[in-house]
């Protein structure tokens, strides 16, 4: 309560009520995956593998899949877009530059589902197909 009041009195709207501002285009647009990846690591190219098998499961169920490798910000399916890989791993609370994790955000910018390994896409399917139809 106090927090909202004070975002009243300081004129402070939705910006920060965004739990993720560094995704807020893919907002109520489609779910994101983040992988934060480490090149010295075989863990990333595996779950990507593992996704790339799984493309059209994910796609009909409007899944971005976002790779943050270093400073950059690559698709694994899509054309790329212009994201800062600094206010990625920031607003995610992403693990430092030579670590794996793989987060799933959805279409409401709040973290579904948070993995420090590589998970089967039938896992990220399920958290996918639990979620209200409004958030999914």
């Amino acid at each position: 309560m106090l927090r909202s009041l004070f975002r009243e009195f300081a004129g402070a709207g939705g910006k920060l009520d965004d739990p993720c501002p560094s995704l807020a285009s893919f907002r109520n647009r489609c779910n994101v995956l983040v992988i934060f990846e480490d090149s010295n690591d075989d863990r990333p190219i595996r779950q990507e593998e593992e996704l790339l098998h799984h493309e059209k499961n994910l796609t009909d169920r409007n899944v971005t899949v976002l790779r943050v490798a270093g400073g950059g910000v690559f698709q694994l399916f899509e054309e790329p877009y212009e994201l800062n890989a600094d206010d990625i791993r920031r607003d995610l609370q992403g693990p430092e530059n030579d670590e794996f994790e793989m987060v799933l955000v959805g279409t409401d910018g709040m973290t579904k589902l948070r993995s420090y390994a590589p998970l089967p896409t039938v896992v990220i399917l399920g958290v996918l197909d639990a979620l209200p139809p409004s958030i999914s």
